[in-house]
């Protein structure tokens, strides 16, 4: 773990690899005189995949940018079944129940290594009060997150399972060249997310493979060799 100065930050000068805090996803219209107001430390920290980043019921002290990787959050209902309710992206906030409760509302676990953020919500609760800027942010976010939630039940809870994963991994594809690729996770997580048995995520993928619409399955990745091939296929259902 490494704490970001803000300064160093602000002037393009800090020692993360890969974005500053004044290019994350929550700061991204701050100026520098916001930056000047900001006291309390930010975290840089990097989790192995399936680490946990906080648990449902922990205290909810701060909020988190995530840089690379993937997250699940996961919720754990009063029978004691799980459910995934959203796949965290680069770029995306994630715990913003701080804002609002003493607790977070679910867990937060590493798909894969991760790289993110930790920002206290103290820094937003008083920044909050005299940046309009910073105020727009947080709704927009928040708004971004609510529409992932229920495009993702919406989107990959329904239909054949084919189309299900078709969707899904039309939602993570990255280009890469001549072809796309998209990360896989745990088969038992897909399942998760998709309610289904962890058997027929491997089925599906069987035969979509044999279909053409992906090639080179493996533990981690999928290749796609045309997205738009893929994005028919999840409009048609066929």
């Amino acid at each position: 773990m490494k704490t970001i100065e803000i300064k160093k930050a602000w002037n393009g000068n800090s020692n993360c690899e890969a974005c500053s805090i004044r290019s994350s996803a929550l700061f991204a219209e701050l100026n520098e005189e916001d930056f000047s107001k900001i006291h309390s430390p930010i975290d840089d920290l990097s989790f192995e995949a399936h680490a946990n980043i906080y648990a449902q019921g922990d205290s909810a002290q701060s909020l988190y940018t995530l840089r690379e990787g993937y997250i699940k959050l996961l919720h754990v209902n009063s029978d004691g079944s799980s459910r995934i309710i959203r796949v965290v992206l680069p770029g995306n906030l994630f715990g913003m129940e701080a804002l609002l409760g003493e607790r977070y509302e679910h867990s937060a676990v590493a798909l894969t290594n991760v790289h993110l953020c930790q920002i206290p919500k103290s820094i937003i609760s008083s920044l909050g009060e005299e940046s309009p800027r910073l105020h727009r942010q947080i709704v927009k976010k928040w708004g971004e997150a609510l529409s992932q939630s229920e495009s993702w039940f919406s989107e990959i809870n329904t239909g054949r399972i084919e189309v299900r994963l078709a969707r899904f991994l039309l939602k993570l594809a990255r280009e890469s060249g001549s072809f796309a690729v998209a990360p896989l996770f745990r088969r038992e997580d897909m399942g998760l997310m998709m309610d289904v048995k962890f058997e027929t995520i491997s089925r599906a993928l069987a035969s979509m493979s044999e279909q053409g619409l992906i090639s080179n399955v493996s533990k981690l990745s999928v290749q796609i060799p045309s997205i738009d091939a893929l994005r028919t296929f999840s409009e048609r259902g066929l």
